[in-house]
């Protein structure tokens, strides 16, 4: 057994946290006891082992996206979606402020965990597609103030623009191996060409703030499937209304994709009476297609055509291209929503898989789908997706999905899979890997219409006591 010892987890989304109000409405991540149980036991084994660990988070650990860039937050306030757009690096700061205030145990927790003296333990953040406001200098800069990560603890916290890539092992998010709608043209530089004080934002970040942000506090359950067209596939089946509005709101954030609405309907006969962006934008055209949708079979047929072609950008990869051979589109939406998920999986196994040669890599770990993977590749790589720390949706049954768009509830009897890997060296320090799921503590997800009360915050320097004591003190942890 080596000396070293490193555990990858991905996708916490960390958004507002609690407030005195409860729960704040888009925040995902409920599992603070069980995240910190998990940091005093890998800290423990460390300690009792005399082994160095290193806790790679790999992507996603901040929900940037659901925060709005606010000086006093209120979570009882509705913010208009320009307090999301808004991606500047003054705008992340206050962002990253307002997650720190949410999720301060968690922030203590992680500070405390950082250890200089032997055997240390060190954090890598690997920045996703939710959290690429991490680009900005000042927001790391203000997380190592936090964290208390300066001085002789500089080197304690590290940062890594798209990947991690050494000792054999390679750890990446993956979302710039998947669908083409969460990908970036450049990871390392994320800034918009029109304006380089804003971020890059592509379609599906877009997506989040104009659709999931406003209809979330109603549906807490509709950013825990992956990928989205899933979410479209299966809410057609259950509630075409909500589904119209998802399917409009994404056509208009992929212009591109836009074909003749028109000649399309009129090729197969069926045509609504104006184009399908339209019909699904206006309330009374919506409920007459649902009509249809549920009585007329030649009509679902032809509708599954059609929107298919525009769910097609979002089932290429990031290089544009598909590998995958063409969807049999079937009439029956659960199938296409399971076809989807199955080439998500598909894309970040052939990125495996390619990273392995590439890399020379015995270990390739990537995040983003949320849902939990172990593979072992023909070369004898090991494959792993960590999965997420938010309530696991990936293996419910279609009667649970039932009663999820029926009760717009998410129900305590989901849990977290609390996922993660764990990387041991051998004598020889070559890296192996295995995904473990934490059983610490049971967790369940609480219901968004019963959320826990905390007590009131704690004064300003009980909250920053253990960072000045990181600051200008010793590390004695």
């Amino acid at each position: 057994m080596g000396h070293k010892l490193k555990f990858v987890v991905s996708d916490l989304h960390l958004g507002a946290g609690q407030t005195t109000q409860g729960l704040a409405p888009l925040e995902d991540f409920t599992a603070s006891r069980e995240f910190i149980a998990f940091l005093h036991e890998i800290g423990q084994e460390g300690e009792r082992d005399e082994r160095e660990i290193e806790l790679i988070f790999n992507g996603d650990l901040f929900e940037f996206l659901q925060v709005p860039a606010v000086d006093n937050y209120d979570p009882t306030q509705t913010y208009p979606k320009e307090a999301y757009l808004n991606s500047s690096e003054e705008a992340s700061i206050k962002r990253l402020k307002i997650i720190v205030a949410g999720h301060q145990e968690i922030f203590n927790a992680l500070a405390d965990f950082m250890h200089s003296n032997e055997p240390q333990r060190r954090i890598t953040i690997i920045k996703g597609n939710h959290d690429v406001c991490l680009f900005w200098p000042g927001v790391k800069g203000y997380l190592r103030e936090v964290l208390g990560a300066s001085g002789a603890r500089v080197s304690l916290l590290r940062f890594a623009d798209e990947f991690v890539s050494r000792e054999k092992i390679y750890v990446e998010h993956g979302h710039q191996h998947a669908e083409k709608m969460n990908g970036y043209q450049d990871s390392f530089n994320p800034r918009s060409t029109d304006d380089p004080s804003q971020l890059f934002y592509p379609a599906g970040s877009h997506f989040v703030i104009d659709f999931f942000n406003q209809v979330e506090p109603e549906r807490p359950f509709i950013d825990h499937i992956k990928p989205l067209t899933t979410l479209i596939w299966y809410a057609l089946h259950w509630d075409f209304d909500f589904a119209g509005r998802a399917l409009a709101c994404f056509i208009r954030k992929t212009p591109a994709l836009v074909v003749s609405d028109t000649n399309y309907w009129q090729k197969n006969s069926i045509a609504p009476t104006g184009s399908l962006l339209q019909e699904l934008e206006d309330e009374v055209q919506r409920q007459k297609l649902a009509e249809r949708y549920k009585t007329d079979t030649a009509f679902r047929q032809a509708f599954h055509y059609q929107i298919q072609q525009y769910l097609d950008d979002a089932s290429i990869d990031n290089k544009g291209s598909n590998p995958s051979p063409p969807l049999h589109v079937s009439d029956n939406p659960l199938q296409m929503g399971q076809i989807n998920q199955q080439q998500q999986r598909a894309m970040l196994r052939r990125a495996a898989v390619e990273v392995a040669e590439r890399e020379k890599a015995k270990v390739i770990i990537f995040g983003h789908t949320h849902e939990p993977t172990e593979e072992l590749l023909s070369n004898g790589s090991i494959y792993i997706n960590t999965g997420s720390w938010i309530s696991d949706l990936s293996k419910i049954s279609l009667n649970m999905w039932e009663a999820l768009f029926n009760s717009a509830a998410l129900p305590e009897t989901i849990p977290s899979a609390l996922t993660y890997a764990r990387i041991d060296y051998n004598e020889d320090e070559h890296p192996y890997a295995k995904l473990l799921y934490f059983k610490g503590q049971t967790h369940a997800k609480k219901a968004a219409s019963r959320p826990e009360k905390l007590a009131e915050p704690p004064s300003f320097l009980r909250r920053n006591m253990r960072r000045f004591i990181r600051r200008f003190g010793s590390d004695h942890s």
